[in-house]
């Protein structure tokens, strides 16, 4: 065989050997990108289920946002309708500077009962007798 023959048969073993690699290589660019597309409808089916469980939650987040609210409004309705400590604590402190049963009503919103007992509460105090009085019989 001639060197030129030699080298033609050399030129063909290499075109075989580059082809055959060039196929290998397009079949593991197929297998990744499959491999990829296959990930990626993973990915895709686990962000529609978070996006399904996130507005659930919103769903439940606002019932209890309601419910909060509605308790609210229901303690805002119980505190108005009973004074304060505050209220009475500064009812105390005008019936020991010598407020009128009128001014305990009209300043700490009291019914007329309770500012004539808190009268007497501190009237009792003031004079050194306890307000309590046991009654033996």
């Amino acid at each position: 065989m001639e060197y030129s023959e030699y080298y033609m048969v050399l030129l063909g073993v290499l075109n075989v050997a580059l082809i055959t690699t060039l196929i290998r290589l397009a079949t593991q660019q197929r297998q990744r990108s499959l491999s990829y597309e296959y990930k990626l409808k993973l990915l895709s089916d686990d962000v529609s289920a978070l996006c399904c469980g996130a507005a659930a939650v919103a769903g439940q987040l606002n019932k209890v946002e309601q419910k909060i609210k509605r308790v609210m409004e229901r303690q805002d309705q119980l505190d108005s309708r009973e004074p304060s400590d505050r209220a009475l604590d500064q009812a105390g402190r005008m019936a020991r500077q010598g407020a009128t049963v009128e001014e305990l009503i009209t300043s700490c919103g009291l019914v007329r009962a309770e500012a004539e007992l808190l009268m007497l509460l501190h009237r009792a105090q003031a004079e050194g007798d306890s307000p309590l009085r046991v009654v033996s019989g």
